[in-house]
């Protein structure tokens, strides 16, 4: 039998700017009428709602949390080489996600979630591999969260759109495995869906909501713990 080789994106390819034109466009015009009735979620509490606004404010969160955490890192100056545009890259499609969904809520009548307050473990700012190994973490969980997300998903466009995210995202876990020297860089044939509680679990330690220690998520080929934050219930 012929052996195949396959080929994963290095850690300087993935720093190229991607063009994701015909996602956001579909992201910023889609539609969710379906969850007009629905309770959004609130910075202050996430509501077990349904419909898609509820979905894709959940999702902005989420987005929000990447997105300043990717900032930060840049911020505190302890990236370089590869790793440098790689998290530039990074942080600039958290924030272009933040600017589609909000887009889309908002031309559907829906209220974007407001932007929470986070907070971060100071290792995961301290260094390149504090802030790779943070990175690590998050990336599997947001490929996670719309998986589970996608058969709750009542809008054709906005699943569409959900999948393509989620495509990135796995782009992301493979990006910053190549950065660890995690071998093979991409290394699992089927990622976990999560489901709400799961995803909310991970993410709690930065939201000051307390949380254990298993975020939720697993990318590169096993658990990894998920830091803890010096906010409250830490």
């Amino acid at each position: 039998m012929e052996n195949h080789t396959i080929n994963v994106p290095g850690a300087e390819g993935f720093v190229q700017p991607r063009t994701r034109r015909d996602f956001f466009k579909t992201l910023a015009v889609a539609g969710v009428g379906a969850a007009a009735g629905t309770t959004l979620i609130t910075s202050e509490a996430f509501a077990q709602g349904g419909g898609d606004a509820d979905i894709f404010n959940f999702a902005l969160t989420l987005e929000y949390l990447e997105r300043e955490f990717y900032q930060k890192a840049l911020d505190a100056g302890v990236l370089s080489g590869p790793a440098l545009g790689v998290v530039t890259n990074l942080r600039d499609h958290e924030a272009a996600h933040v600017d589609a969904i909000t887009a889309a809520l908002q031309g559907a009548g829906a209220t974007p979630v407001a932007k929470p307050e986070f907070t971060f473990p100071p290792d995961a700012l301290a260094s390149q591999d504090g802030v790779l190994k943070l990175a690590s973490v998050l990336e599997p969980t947001g490929v996670g969260a719309y998986l589970g997300a996608g058969p709750m998903i009542q809008s054709p466009d906005l699943l569409e759109a959900a999948g393509t995210i989620a495509g990135v995202e796995g782009d992301h876990v493979v990006a910053v495995n190549n950065l660890l020297g995690v071998v093979p860089p991409a290394n699992t044939a089927f990622a976990k869906a999560l489901t709400k509680d799961e995803v909310l679990a991970a993410i709690a330690p930065f939201l000051g909501m307390g949380g254990g220690g298993g975020g939720g998520a697993s990318g590169g080929g096993g658990r990894r713990e998920m830091p803890k934050t010096g906010g409250p219930g830490a």
